[in-house]
């Protein structure tokens, strides 16, 4: 095996240099979708998660403590962070998102006292929401 010239060995240095280059630009993007992904977690309200069918308490931790290759982190960004754009574009033209819940619930915010109009005639005596 002594006959393996010095273009293998360069080969091989050079396959290495490359895996070597691979694994530290994997690493420094974990660490930037390590603050990222946090910081445009928080940054979107509860009421966008909600009506994206997301916890938002689940994906920061995930992102967080579970932070294996920014795996997490990723799909926050690719697969859930597109989710919240919809809903904040929705509710920007006052599109109503699904008849659970719509905008106006309690998802935003407790209601104003005295939206309970009186029932109209021959309506059985309940009060609707406005």
């Amino acid at each position: 095996m002594s006959g393996a010239g010095p273009g293998l060995v360069d080969a091989v240095g050079a396959g290495i240099a490359v895996l070597v280059v691979l694994y530290l630009a994997v690493i420094v993007g974990s660490l930037v979708m390590l603050i990222v992904a946090p910081v445009a977690i928080v940054r979107r309200p509860a009421w966008q998660w909600k009506l994206a069918d997301q916890e938002k308490v689940l994906w920061l931790l995930l992102v967080i403590l579970v932070n294996l290759f920014a795996v997490p982190s990723l799909i926050s960004w690719f697969r859930i962070r597109p989710k919240l754009i919809a809903v904040e574009r929705a509710a920007a033209d006052g599109a109503h998102l699904g008849a659970r819940t719509p905008l106006n619930s309690a998802v935003t915010g407790p209601r104003r006292p005295g939206t309970l109009r009186r029932p109209a005639p021959g309506s059985g005596g309940r009060g609707r929401w406005r």
